[in-house]
């Protein structure tokens, strides 16, 4: 036969059921299973009273008080506490026996002693009694419940003399002591320090206290991170600042970091692949350069144009602006050693110095850097010259060439199918990856490299697979690239044809 005890806890909108055998059941047993039904742990944390129904403040304090069944009782849960050093909390019921409160035991027991001598032996009389064998079932049924009372008040009066034993603190509660020291590894990222918990930080007491978050350095390889003192971070503590992100960042704009073992660090820019990355470039410009003027230099051969060639070079190369000529000679009845008679400036003025100002054609000397000629006749012809071979050949100056324009003729490739390339959707609009540059393309410059990353950056560059690198910003639309033909023509120019 089964038996309910109905309960709700005072958060609860319904009630619950507990079913038991009997006619009633013990407080103790009771919150053991209010405890174990709703999965509430070991009880460790929190102390479970019940209250009547009736009478919400009126509380069931003892745990071997009897509730009869077909009851109704509020549950509640309360912190756990310590009094007198000894702990009050809900473990006893999962683990632990009653406690006992001997005084008020004693004194009922002595109480009904002293009303009725006779109740022990009443007791032991009822239950050496032994069952008819003709008894009706309902006699069978009183008998039993009567048994089952008998033996709670034998129980009630053994436990009585029981001993009183209090649960000892568990391992949990004494890591959390307030003289404890966190293990290797931890930081109190309030302050930053290793030695102590956050929940111990000496600066919780302090209301003028900024908190500072200071980033970790997960993800960013050693090799990029630069170690900096406590001592020295601490000395520049006024000229620290917080960017919008949150992250301190020092005067230079390095954004200081903390690695793993509680040390402060800054990230550094990777030199050596920046290094790689503008030698490509370079390297780029110059094929693609050199691929444009061995186109240029063809047809002006074909043309027999011979005027527009350098005279000065060592292989093959179209003359550049400023144009100029020597007093001496100024027109191709004049030409002795050389088979054009009109020179680049710079390379003229470097030819005079090392020759002693003597001309490169005629040999005569006293030819003064200020005595050249210009050519103005000759810089426009030739610049038409190249204006219709570049429109004949379909080709431009790479130099001359923009970003958007180097993207529309990458679209506008025959090769180029409209379904996107894998190696493409890696590359950052309006740029050129050096793998990919095609004949007569050059790429935009990149600018200065900077001397320290900029604020709220997080991990150190890639490696050049992805163009360009995150540790500048990518060329805006409409660059072009510097003209350095004023200091390099001395690679740039042929041998005169005999």
């Amino acid at each position: 036969m089964s038996s309910v005890v109905y309960y709700k806890f005072l958060h609860q909108k319904n009630k619950s059921v507990i079913h038991f055998d009997g006619t009633s059941i013990s407080v103790f047993d009771l919150k053991k299973e209010i405890i174990l039904q709703n999965q509430l742990g070991s009880g460790q944390d929190f102390n479970l009273r019940l209250y009547h129904s009736e009478q919400p403040d009126q509380e069931y304090e003892l745990d071997q008080d009897v509730i009869p069944r077909s009851s109704y009782v509020l549950a509640k849960r309360s912190p756990a506490f310590v009094k007198s050093g000894k702990y009050n909390n809900a473990s006893r019921y999962i683990t632990g026996k009653p406690r006992i409160n001997r005084k008020a035991i004693t004194s009922t027991v002595g109480h009904n002693s002293n009303s009725n001598p006779l109740v022990s032996a009443q007791l032991q009389q009822q239950q050496q009694q032994q069952l008819d064998e003709n008894a009706t079932e309902e006699d069978r049924i009183k008998l039993m419940f009567q048994n089952q009372s008998n033996a709670w008040e034998q129980t009630q009066e053994d436990l009585a003399h029981h001993k009183m034993v209090f649960n000892k603190p568990t391992a949990s509660s004494t890591a959390n002591k307030q003289d404890d020291h966190p293990p290797p590894g931890y930081i109190c990222y309030r302050c930053g320090k290793k030695d102590h918990w956050i929940k111990n930080c000496p600066t919780n007491n302090d209301p003028n206290f900024e908190g500072k978050k200071i980033m970790r350095t997960t993800g960013i390889p050693k090799s990029y991170l630069k170690t900096i003192s406590r001592e020295e971070v601490e000395s520049k503590a006024n000229t620290l600042t917080t960017n919008d992100n949150g992250d301190v960042v020092d005067s230079e704009g390095n954004v200081i970091l903390i690695t793993d073992d509680g040390d402060y660090a800054i990230a550094m820019a990777d030199s050596k692949t920046w290094q790689n990355y503008q030698e490509k470039l370079q390297n780029a410009a110059l094929k693609s350069k050199r691929e444009y003027e061995s186109k240029l230099v063809a047809e002006i051969e074909k043309d027999n144009k011979w005027e527009f060639l350098d005279p000065l070079a060592n292989t093959k190369a179209v003359l550049t602006s400023p144009i100029v000529m020597t007093p001496c000679c100024t027109d191709s009845s004049k030409l002795q050693n050389l088979k054009n008679f009109n020179y680049n400036q710079p390379e003229l003025e470097r030819v005079l110095i090392d020759n002693d100002f003597h001309c490169p054609n005629c040999g005569k000397a006293d030819v003064f850097l200020d005595s050249v000629i210009p050519n103005k006749d000759l810089e426009e012809k030739l610049k038409e010259y190249v204006s219709s071979k570049e429109k004949e050949l379909n080709i431009k100056d790479p130099s001359k060439r923009t970003a958007a324009e180097m993207t529309a003729d990458d679209n506008n490739d025959p090769h180029h199918s409209g379904e996107p390339d894998a190696k493409k959707q890696k590359i950052v609009p309006n740029t050129v990856q050096p793998g990919m540059l095609t004949v007569g393309v050059m790429p935009p410059p990149p600018p200065p490299m900077p001397f320290a990353l900029p604020p709220g950056l997080q991990i150190p560059p890639p490696g050049f697979g992805m163009v360009p690198p995150p540790n500048f910003m990518p060329p805006t639309q409409g660059q072009q690239f510097n003209n350095n033909n004023n200091n390099n023509n001395s690679n740039n120019q042929f041998n005169q044809p005999k």
